[in-house]
């Protein structure tokens, strides 16, 4: 134990690990694959003075990329202290940035296949901030340097008379760790709807024709496209197997997609944490306090509402940066009951609420009333560029209200004591649950029809990376008096 704790208080700087200078190198040469293949394989035999001079200029900045590697992994640094962690960065011109560990909330391990091969991995640590210095990455640590720093993080979060002291390292008393329990891992049969719900059996479309235009770039295909056209013109028969056969291979690759992003997907908890883990070939792992979370959200789209599916997404303090990991989102296609059941298991502090108020029958007239002014604007273009489009007005105008009638009938919003809950969408319905504890900020607005209506509009503000703003419209009066009073209650339970 006490060499552990000597561990944890290592205050030397410290180099990347030298692997970081091999993924750079990688990722340099991949985004520039097409370039060498144009110019160093279709275009070898051209000797003209322009092509050389382009060849010489890639490589001098091949050298110069590679170059830069080298020195940024030789000057960077960081170092880890009991309290912060201090990154060097900067070649000639010298910058450095301390983070303090108790300002950490959230920490995401990602591995992906490159890491596997070498067994590396790496960490992010998100704080509660936002802007581009929110976040520490370490693209290439060992297992062992990364658990160091994940015990460090814990250790900083450790109340102050458990923490050893900082002149002589003593062991810690005996702490209970945590017992880590598994709510939730998909079946076969969720990754199936998860493949058709999620359009990935759809994948192979787009990724063939972008396929097309990038080999297009670079050898003129629209001869051998027009051979194929009229081929397949003239033999019409052929379209049926070809298109079931194109229809199982993107079925077959839908499937593989969303199996590797799903296929060892698992969430568990202990009393302090929820913990997702997702991706077969990249994995990613990420952890989130549960008293850090300042909302649930509820998210249905048209498809998954007809098949009694909804996703649902944790709002915390420190979400991660990388919003298409989507690590704040518990598994998106379950089913509504098993949702609420794991929310309730995960997070027992919410509470979801049956019982909800709809707005009020004449706010439907106000909807309806309020201007289009993407109707407008999409008439006049129409008017202008193609008027013998000019029908596609009307249609536009019945589903537009079409729409408002939709989010009338599923708005509807609850509150007691301690909780909000507001649901509202059309297309895609959103339900929203916060405690009155974690609101922010709470505005009430009215608008000149909504006075002659007698109703308003509540925004809600919780913390959040970006901030979070949730709107609820054309409210009677006095429940958006009530909603006031309500929030001016919470001084009452915050704790400052």
């Amino acid at each position: 134990m006490k060499k552990w704790m000597r561990q944890l208080m290592t205050t030397e700087k410290q180099r990347y690990h030298p692997s970081s200078v091999l993924f750079q190198l990688y990722s340099l040469l991949k985004g520039s694959f097409f370039i060498i293949l144009y110019l160093f394989v279709l275009r070898s035999s051209q000797d003209t003075g322009f092509w050389q001079i382009a060849k010489a200029a890639f490589l001098a900045f091949l050298v110069m990329a590679t170059l830069k590697i080298l020195l940024n992994w030789m000057f960077n640094r960081y170092e880890l202290s009991n309290e912060a962690i201090v990154l060097y960065n900067g070649i000639f011109v010298k910058k450095q940035r301390t983070i303090g560990f108790k300002r950490i909330q959230n920490v995401q391990q990602t591995t992906n296949f490159l890491h596997r091969l070498l067994k590396l991995t790496s960490l992010t640590l998100e704080t509660g901030t936002s802007g581009d210095e929110a976040s520490v990455r370490f693209p290439v640590l060992a297992y062992q340097e990364a658990d160091r720093i994940k015990g460090i993080v814990e250790k900083a979060k450790l109340p102050e008379e458990l923490q050893p002291d900082r002149e002589e390292a003593v062991e810690l008393p005996s702490i209970t760790v945590p017992k880590r329990q598994i709510y939730f891992t998909p079946s076969k049969k969720d990754l199936i709807k998860a493949a058709f719900t999620s359009f990935s059996v759809l994948a192979i479309f787009p990724i063939l024709f972008s396929l097309y235009f990038q080999i297009d770039d670079f050898f003129n295909l629209d001869n051998a496209s027009r051979s194929v056209f009229h081929y397949l013109t003239g033999h019409l028969w052929l379209l049926l197997p070809i298109l079931l056969a194109a229809l199982l291979l993107s079925a077959m690759i839908g499937f593989i997609t969303t199996y590797s992003k799903y296929g060892k997907f698992e969430i568990s908890a202990d009393e302090d944490r929820i913990y997702i883990k997702k991706g077969v070939f990249t994995e990613s792992i990420f952890s989130i306090q549960k008293d850090k979370v300042q909302a649930i959200k509820l998210e249905q789209p048209f498809l998954k509402r007809m098949l009694g599916m909804v996703e649902v997404k944790l709002l915390s303090a420190g979400n991660v940066g990388d919003e298409a990991v989507e690590t704040n989102s518990l598994f998106p296609f379950l089913p509504i009951k098993d949702a609420h059941q794991l929310v309730k298991q995960l997070l027992p502090s919410y509470e979801f609420s049956d019982e909800m108020k709809p707005l009020p029958k004449n706010t439907l007239w106000l909807r309806l009333l309020r201007p289009y002014y993407f109707w407008i604007i999409a008439t006049a273009a129409l008017l202008y560029f193609k008027m013998e489009w000019a029908w596609l007005s009307a249609v536009l105008l019945v589903f537009l209200i079409a729409l408002r009638i939709a989010d009338f009938r599923f708005t509807q919003y609850a509150f007691n004591e301690r909780f909000v809950q507001i649901r509202k969408g059309a297309f895609v319905v959103e339900t929203f649950i916060t405690k009155r504890v974690k609101i922010q900020e709470i505005e009430v607005t009215q608008g000149w029809l909504q006075r002659k209506f007698g109703v308003a509009s509540l925004h809600f503000h919780n913390r959040g990376k970006p901030l979070h703003i949730s709107v609820l419209q054309d409210v009677p009066n006095a429940a958006g008096q009530q909603f006031y009073l309500w929030f001016k209650g919470r001084s009452k339970v915050v704790k400052l």
